[in-house]
């Protein structure tokens, strides 16, 4: 009920929930995301995400993380979600896996995953390339989802977004920054 919510944002700006005493803390509340159909229809249930790695505000490589039954629809790679490495010229997947293993279609919906065209691709893309400069980071991973709603929306910014984009998309970083055009030697 509204009341039961205000008591537990009562709680929580009081710090009950904070272990220390001292501190004053603060609720966020966040809207519901829904995943937009168009991306929502590989996947069971849960809410897929893309993690577009950039340099600056250039991205570098892209990947889209799939809940299937087996993650309990989660996208967390770590528990057998899949992982799909993302063409940044094109927004298609061009390759899907799976606990290391590739896969071709989603093993719980039978869809397509090599070949799909992400819905809204360049606006991920510019969306991304702002995060990492937004708040001073010169090298970023960030967490975008494509809201029913509201489009793409970014989740969350890592500083340090793992190696595991690079296995999926089978280039490391510094390939990645050679394509680019990145000066590296």
């Amino acid at each position: 009920s509204c009341d039961d919510v205000m008591n537990h944002i009562r709680k929580i700006v009081d710090g009950q929930f904070s272990g220390d005493s001292a501190s004053e803390d603060a609720a966020l509340i966040e809207p519901l995301i829904k995943a937009d159909p168009r991306l929502a229809k590989l996947v069971p249930d849960g809410l897929p995400d893309l993690r577009v790695i950039c340099i600056a505000d250039e991205p570098l490589m892209a990947m889209v993380r799939l809940p299937t039954n087996e993650s309990d629809g989660k996208a967390n790679l770590h528990q057998r979600a899949i992982g799909a490495g993302v063409s940044l010229e094109t927004g298609r997947i061009t390759r899907a896996m799976q606990g290391g293993h590739s896969i071709e279609k989603h093993p719980d919906t039978g869809e397509q995953l090599v070949g799909f065209e992400i819905p809204e691709w360049e606006k991920i893309l510019a969306l991304a390339g702002q995060c990492g400069p937004a708040v001073g980071l010169g090298y970023s991973g960030a967490d975008i989802v494509l809201d029913v709603n509201d489009g793409p929306l970014v989740i969350e910014v890592n500083a340090h977004p793992g190696l595991e984009i690079q296995n999926i998309n089978q280039l490391g970083l510094l390939g990645a920054m050679r394509i680019m055009g990145f000066d590296v030697r």
